[in-house]
């Protein structure tokens, strides 16, 4: 089992490795500079006002940016949740473009583990769009969480940097914070596959009707597997694989 100092430990290990420090904002003075960074990274639509960041930091949310070398690099929002059980529920967490895949990210989100940890949470949730290769892979092998749900249009349209023009479909993950980081790739004889591009952002640019077909047959196998009562069993290298089979989910 993990302990909040082994959790904090490993939060500074990979804030180090990446190179950036990474602290809890709740001033006005600090929330301007997360909600500056929050802009730079997905646009003006997404960013909070200031009252409410303030009312969330004096309630008690996770309110943290990475800095590197005294610049703002990435930020990490998130708050407690009570739906299905008390957890803490990560809402965004966002890396400037030039440092993404340097493990800025995974910095954060241990440093999210940690502060859970220290106040005796041992669930986190949020939602991801299953179609960003890099990101499941990220989620479900590196940190180790598990696929539990389906929310097709989940945020309805929106603007901002990455999904304007885009069904917003999310993948719910369950992340267990009191056992060690990471899990491993499975591998596609175990089970039925949703398989996903490689890089479904180009596509949707070079390809559109492409992207829109990848868009509709994951939402629609997706809704059929968690509708059948069938789970996500881990990831390979070509995608999701499911069970049971997609036959049955959706006879």
């Amino acid at each position: 089992m993990s302990s909040a100092v082994e959790a904090q430990a490993a939060a500074d290990a990979a804030a180090l490795a990446a190179g950036v420090v990474v602290a809890a904002v709740s001033t006005p003075n600090e929330l301007d500079v997360l909600r500056a960074t929050m802009e730079n990274v997905w646009g003006p639509e997404i960013v909070p006002p200031r009252n409410l960041l303030r009312g969330l930091a004096l309630g008690g949310a996770c309110l943290l940016v990475a800095h590197r070398d005294d610049t703002p690099v990435g930020f990490a929002l998130g708050w407690l949740g009570w739906e299905g059980g008390v957890h803490f529920h990560s809402h965004q967490v966002g890396v400037q473009s030039g440092l993404r895949g340097r493990g800025v990210g995974f910095a954060l989100k241990l440093a999210q583990r940690a502060l859970c940890l220290q106040h005796g949470v041992t669930e986190m949730r949020w939602t991801f769009d299953p179609l960003l290769y890099s990101n499941a892979r990220f989620n479900l092998v590196r940190l180790g969480a598990r696929a539990v749900g389906f929310f097709p249009h989940c945020y309805g349209e929106r603007r901002d940097a990455f999904n304007t023009g885009d069904t917003t479909d999310r993948l719910e993950v369950s992340w267990q914070l009191d056992v060690p980081v990471g899990g491993a790739e499975v591998l596609a004889s175990d089970g039925d596959l949703i398989g996903v591009p490689r890089d479904y952002p180009a596509l949707r640019v070079a390809e559109p009707a492409d992207g829109a077909a990848a868009r509709s047959r994951t939402g629609d196998a997706f809704s059929a597997l968690f509708a059948a009562g069938g789970s996500v069993l881990g990831w390979s290298v070509d995608g999701y694989v499911v069970s049971p089979s997609l036959r049955e989910a959706t006879s």
